[in-house]
């Protein structure tokens, strides 16, 4: 009993050392983010460019998977709140994914899940560095 109870305690205590940035500008989100996830059982490297406006990824945004010769462009929508949420619709491809996901306290990082729309069974998870 005891045991259990301090183990609650510390996972309480530990729960805001884990979490996410808190308070989050237009300029945190800005810039160039090096991405990383598994798409259809692939890997797959992407650079998700975020302008300084606007909602919709820069027109350089792409990704490579090793299975395609050519880089496959990256296209979407992502919104960011002030406590540091992301969300948004992303086109790999012909592929649409929805995305979740929190920039790190440090705002120099980023983790999510993402699902292909109309299936969210098909759900993975990503990382990325600014």
């Amino acid at each position: 009993m005891k045991t259990t109870a301090l183990l609650t305690c510390l996972t309480l205590a530990a729960l805001p050392a884990l979490g996410f940035a808190g308070t989050c500008t237009r300029a945190d989100l800005t810039g160039t983010w090096h991405v990383y996830t598994v798409l259809d059982s692939s890997a797959a490297r992407c650079t998700l460019v975020m302008p300084a406006t606007g909602t919709t990824l820069s027109s350089t945004s792409s990704c490579y998977l090793p299975e395609v010769v050519n880089s496959t462009p990256l296209r979407g929508t992502i919104t960011m709140t002030t406590d540091c949420h992301l969300s948004g619709t992303v086109n790999i491809g012909v592929k649409q994914r929805r995305i979740d996901a929190w920039i790190s306290k440090g705002k120099d990082s980023l983790s999510g899940m993402g699902w292909q729309v109309g299936d969210a069974s098909s759900g993975g998870v990503f990382s990325g560095v600014k």
